[in-house]
């Protein structure tokens, strides 16, 4: 029996891919792990929950998580485990780094010390910054230029990703960088949960200064297959040019080539819900330090893996508007576990 370590399998990426996972191999044994923190909830695990042994763990704590290998013996481990809201990560840096570096050190050290078929790392587009003017995307072999606390964290784990990808290459690690995801049971911080459910109380749409930031959007269930697409690659050995060529490294960029404003899809929500856009938004003050635009390129993932993205925005969009509109009970229960989750930058 094949078995996966899934951590921050209760967050809203990871237990996606647990959903996709148990649909894909209902004969594969799936230990979901998550610490429980701000942005994780157990109930989005509740569909599966007969299919899959959970474990509430911290994946900092190198102690219990080399236990936990020694006793399931994984042959694959994908690493969601992160915190990953820039609002939340200015207001409180230091729990970034514990969840993102240190987290991700010590289960790249699980791996090296048990062994696994293959190890892949989570990532996100933010550590490649913000896209300067001229710049169509960022790929592989872009720098890591992070400028916020959240993504400098990211960016810090990728860096012990790489170190351990070249100083131990027998390790067969895989990382991939992703847009910005949509979909079910993401916590209502984000943009795309938190105008819905907003509106849905009669609340307005905080659009943060003039709404014009670009983002690139990838629904999650793309976004799993891309993942399990990387894990179970035969991608051969690391080539010395790698040294000096980060392309060359098992590094993958996903996106679907989507690229809105965030004024832009505030719209195309308002519309789904039949609401005139100019009773429902409201523009307010700006985040420190918000990056402008970013994009990523996924030639790499589509010429040497044959990924394609299979959700188009618009549909995709519209049913994840659908399940937030039909999943009330779920976003309740979140909002009244962790309280009100938007943040106002005017007072701060």
């Amino acid at each position: 029996m094949t078995t996966y370590l899934v951590t921050g399998a209760a967050g809203f990426i990871g237990a996606n891919y647990v959903h996709y996972l148990v649909d894909l191999e209902p004969d594969a044994r799936i230990v979901a792990v998550d610490y429980l923190g701000f942005a994780s909830n157990l109930p989005n695990l509740d569909p599966v929950a007969d299919r899959v042994e959970f474990l509430r763990a911290d994946v900092a704590d190198f102690d219990q998580m080399v236990a936990l290998y020694r006793e399931i013996m994984p042959d694959y481990v994908v690493n969601f485990a992160a915190e990953s809201h820039n609002d939340r990560a200015i207001l409180d840096p230091t729990s970034f780094v514990h969840s993102n570096v240190s987290g991700a050190q010590a289960l790249l050290e699980c791996s090296r010390q048990v062994g696994v078929r293959s190890h892949l790392h989570v990532s996100t587009i933010e550590v490649y910054g913000e896209l300067p003017p001229g710049q169509d995307s960022f790929n592989e072999a872009s720098s890591l230029n992070a400028k916020t606390p959240y993504s400098a964290a990211k960016a810090a784990g990728d860096q012990l990703v790489r170190a351990y990808m070249q100083t131990y290459p027998d390790m067969n690690i895989r990382m991939t960088h992703c847009a910005n995801n949509y979909g079910p049971y993401q916590l209502p911080e984000k943009l795309i949960p938190l105008m819905i459910t907003n509106v849905l109380r009669g609340r307005k749409v905080p659009v943060y200064g003039d709404g014009l930031q670009m983002r690139d959007w990838l629904h999650v269930t793309d976004h799993c297959a891309a993942i399990h697409t990387v894990l179970h690659a035969d991608l051969g050995p690391i080539p010395a040019e790698a040294a000096t060529n980060p392309a060359l490294l098992p590094i993958f960029d996903i996106s679907a080539r989507h690229e809105i404003s965030n004024l832009e899809i505030v719209h195309v929500v308002l519309r789904h819900l039949d609401l005139d856009p100019a009773e429902w938004i409201e523009h307010v003050a700006d985040r420190p330090n918000h990056d402008r635009r970013y994009l990523i390129d996924p030639s790499k993932l589509e010429q040497e893996l044959g990924w394609r993205p299979e959700r188009e925005f618009e549909s995709g969009l519209a049913e994840t508007v659908r399940w937030y509109v039909d999943n009330r009970a779920w976003w309740e229960d979140v909002l009244a576990a962790k309280g009100n989750l938007q943040v106002d930058w005017s007072t701060r």
